[in-house]
Formats: C-alpha cells, structure tokens, sequence
C-alpha cells in the first residue's frame, strides 16, 4: 500500500513531464535537421531510448511533439487564481508575462528554436491554428465562472482579442530573432489593446 500517494503522483508527473521534455527537445534537433517529413516516431523514440508505444502515450501526433509546452499547466493555475483578484484582461496580461514570457525568456535558445520552427512549418502552423481555437474556448468557459451574469456574454471578446494580443507578441519576438524579449512584447501587445478604447 502506497503510504504517500500524493508524493508518489508528483514523481510520476515529474518523471513524464521529464521523459517528455527529453523527447521534444531531441525529436525538434532531428526535424531542424532532416526536416519534419523525413523524420518517423519510430526514429524519435530510438533517439531518446523509448518505445513508440510508450511515445505515443505522451504525444498523440508527430505535430503534438512540437506544440506540447511544458509550462501550460503552471500558466493554467496561475491564471485560476489570478482572475479571482483581478479584472479578466488584466489578469490574462500578468499570467502571460509572469508566467509565460518569464518562462520562455529563461530558456530562451529553445523555445525561440520551436517557435520559429512552428511558424516555419506548414504542418505545425496549421495546428497552432486550432490549438488556438480550443484554447479559446477554454478561456472563454474559465473567465465565464469568474465574470458576473451581465457580463459574461463578452468573455469571448476578452478571451479572443487576448490571444490574438499574446499571438502577434510572440510572431513579433520571434520575427525579430527575439531582440526585445518576450516580456516587452507582451506587455506592448497589451499596451496597444488597452488604446483601443482611447482611439478617436
């Protein structure tokens, strides 16, 4: 009997979360280099020493391998307890500079290295279209359960025109070869989304 169950999840995530950064970070090196086609899960899996199967219980797709990012559940929690205290907008702008930007600058040879891969590749880009769809959804129902009845109909508005915000920052960090960091982009993204409501 496992005496201390929550110990025991917090290593198995770890250990996944772990298997699967290793993965993504060899299996980007061989697409960079051989190019996304030319390059199978079973390849992948032999360069890192796993099995295919055991592979495709982290990632369902090739494409998945790419797009997955580590941070996305520390972003998630850090954005349930932001919007108890802050207004939507607000709240979604201090997570992704907090947590994503901060994250992404940290280690920056690599996610710089994805994210113009991802914008790169015909392939990738088309999913980063509907992750971004599915994540809108999933932004709207978040801020929906922290919004008052009134003003829940413009959850969508919120949710969409932040991503789109967040989306151009990050074209704009890595189109640049990230010069300005992440951080600066995000908080100019969301600088020029607040003056709309100033234009004349």
């Amino acid at each position: 009997m496992n005496r201390y169950p929550f110990q025991m999840e917090s290593l198995r995530k770890r250990n996944r979360r772990n298997a699967m950064r290793t993965t993504q970070r060899a299996a980007l090196s061989m697409f960079i280099e051989r190019g996304f086609d030319d390059v199978t899960v079973g390849q992948i899996a032999a360069e890192v020493g796993m099995a295919p199967s055991t592979l495709y219980r982290h990632f369902r797709t090739k494409e998945d391998i790419v797009m997955w990012d580590e941070h996305d559940a520390a972003i998630d929690d850090a954005l349930e307890h932001a919007r108890a205290d802050k207004p939507p907008l607000q709240a979604l702008r201090s997570v992704f500079v907090d947590e994503l930007a901060t994250r992404y600058d940290a280690d920056l040879d690599f996610q710089l290295r994805r994210i113009r891969y991802i914008y790169a590749t015909e392939q990738l880009h088309a999913a980063a279209v509907e992750a971004d769809l599915r994540t809108r959804a999933e932004l709207t129902a978040g801020l929906k359960q922290s919004m008052t009845k009134p003003n829940r109909p413009a959850a969508a508005i919120i949710a969409g025109a932040s991503l789109l915000a967040l989306d151009i920052a990050i074209d704009r960090w890595q189109a640049d070869n990230a010069k300005q960091s992440l951080t600066k982009r995000i908080e100019e993204s969301f600088e020029q989304l607040e003056q709309i409501n100033r234009l004349a």
